[in-house]
């Protein structure tokens, strides 16, 4: 079952994503440093068409769930989350949010998102248990997800090179539907 419809949040909507949101918005986020430093796509600096050719593979793959988080008065796209893929056996999967938006950092865009569509994938989707990770240096997501009922489950040392080139350990964090 793919995502035909919006998830209302207080503050925002969660818009399953379509090229609509492939926009020169979307690719300045992905070529700035300071939005990509926690992720690994900071290793390209895509084009329009890679973000299309990208959309394209999330929407398409029949495990995923790709939104747009929009503002809910204003319909600015701030960011984008992911869910997927998930493992329909277990009833488990992983989720990844990015805040591309500066003027939306800090104010609980993450947290509200997570907490959205964690609600929705454990209630809609009957999923059991959703995963995060995050660089350990990165405050400010491990806040969002643990605000969002995400526990730290544990630390993997050494597991990441950071945007400075040392290495860095990843976190990794859990919320079961219970």
């Amino acid at each position: 079952m793919k995502a035909s419809e919006e998830i209302v949040a207080e503050r925002l909507v969660l818009v399953p994503f379509d090229e609509s949101f492939v926009t020169e918005r979307y690719r300045r986020w992905m070529h700035s440093p300071d939005v990509t430093q926690y992720l690994e796509s900071r290793h390209v600096l895509p084009s329009l068409d890679d973000l299309r050719a990208y959309v394209e593979r999330m929407t398409a793959s029949p495990d995923v769930y790709f939104f747009a988080v929009v503002n809910r008065e204003t319909r600015e796209h701030l960011g984008n989350l992911k869910l997927g893929p998930v493992d329909s056996f277990h009833l488990r999967s992983p989720i990844g949010v990015v805040v591309g938006e500066p003027s939306a950092w800090g104010r609980g865009i993450a947290t509200e998102a997570i907490g959205a569509v964690s609600d929705w994938a454990f209630n809609v989707l009957g999923l059991y248990k959703l995963a995060a990770g995050s660089y350990s240096n990165n405050i400010g997501s491990i806040r969002a997800f643990q605000k969002a009922g995400f526990r730290i489950e544990g630390e993997l040392a050494g597991n990441v090179v950071l945007a400075d080139g040392s290495r860095g350990d990843a976190v990794v964090l859990g919320r079961t539907a219970e």
